[in-house]
């Protein structure tokens, strides 16, 4: 029998073709995007519809599923890859790559296995990628730690963390402003390179918009902004270290350690029963900073773009 490639005729059908699906790369990041409660979120918002997600059909069977969600500002991301071989799914990751070039901002992701990228299953599904117009953006070292896992490591510093409150927004782009000259992180790079003078209020309506401005700490040292850090404990017992930063004038000093040991003694005090982060693999300070706290990576990420 020809196996059919069509998207599902409704959110009941996409459900079901969804949870039927195993993904191409088994990672916890990637099992819990085909969770039933990431499905039923992302199905209900209308970030993920039927007319983002594509499968082929054997019969009554789900061959192979790719999908993709809308995201604010018409943002396009493709994070669901479940095929059991790239190269036999060409028809599906061209579907999806089509339905990404209807927009500016488009992006895959989806999570690996830590090490280098040609020792992973992920390198077959990047190479096909590659073959339909993607290119990698960055890889990056994922976080996803057990809080029974963690312990407390206080690091001594000079700064003063104050929680920001409404009307700090103009603080913050200020200080991400400076931030992102000389950044390793390649989102601050190209976001720079994007928006120039604008690129601190463009990052600070991004952070607010994921993350409630409460959740912004400065670090503040000499009465200066010398770092920021976003942390929030989310309902579902996740704690989520956002955003790390330091000023050029205060790197090198251990600030960034000492903001990453406080948000996560925060949040475990809080009651989080899993600690969420992301750092570039080229960002090896703050990686460094992340390790000193007692993380260490449970997965890797690998984002692409169509440039």
């Amino acid at each position: 029998m020809t196996m059919e490639l069509r998207s599902p005729a409704s959110i009941d059908e996409a459900t079901r073709w969804l949870q039927a699906s195993t993904s191409t790369i088994d990672t916890a990041a990637n099992r819990t995007r085909l969770g039933p409660e990431s499905i039923e979120r992302t199905l209900t918002s209308g970030q993920r519809s039927p007319e983002s997600t594509w499968a082929l059909i054997d019969g009554d069977r789900v061959a192979g599923l790719v999908s993709g969600r809308s995201m604010p500002g018409g943002f396009r991301l493709v994070d669901i890859f479940a095929v059991s071989r790239p190269a036999d799914a060409r028809p599906l990751l061209q579907r999806a790559t089509d339905w990404a070039r209807g927009s500016d901002e488009r992006e895959a992701s989806f999570g690996a296995p830590v090490g280098p990228l040609e020792q992973t299953p992920a390198a077959d599904l990047v190479r096909e990628l590659e073959l339909l117009g993607w290119q990698l953006l960055v890889t990056r070292q994922h976080y996803e730690i057990e809080a029974a896992q963690m312990t407390v490591r206080p690091h001594p510093h000079d700064a003063v963390l104050q929680q920001a409150r409404p009307g700090d927004e103009p603080r913050l782009a200020a200080l991400l402003q400076r931030i992102v000259v000389g950044s390793l992180d390649v989102r601050d790079r190209e976001s720079l390179a994007k928006h120039g003078e604008r690129t601190g209020a463009v990052l600070a309506t991004e952070l607010i918009e994921a993350d409630p401005i409460e959740a912004v700490r400065f670090a503040v040292i000499d009465g200066r902004d010398a770092g920021v850090v976003v942390w929030n404990l989310l309902a579902n017992g996740f704690g989520v270290v956002a955003f790390v930063g330091v000023d050029p004038d205060a790197r090198g000093r251990g600030l960034a350690r000492a903001m990453v040991a406080e948000a996560t003694a925060d949040l475990l005090d809080g009651g989080a029963h899993t600690l969420i982060a992301d750092t570039d693999d080229v960002n090896v300070p703050m990686r460094r900073a992340f390790a000193a706290a007692g993380w260490e990576p449970t997965e890797a990420r690998i984002d692409l773009t169509l440039r």
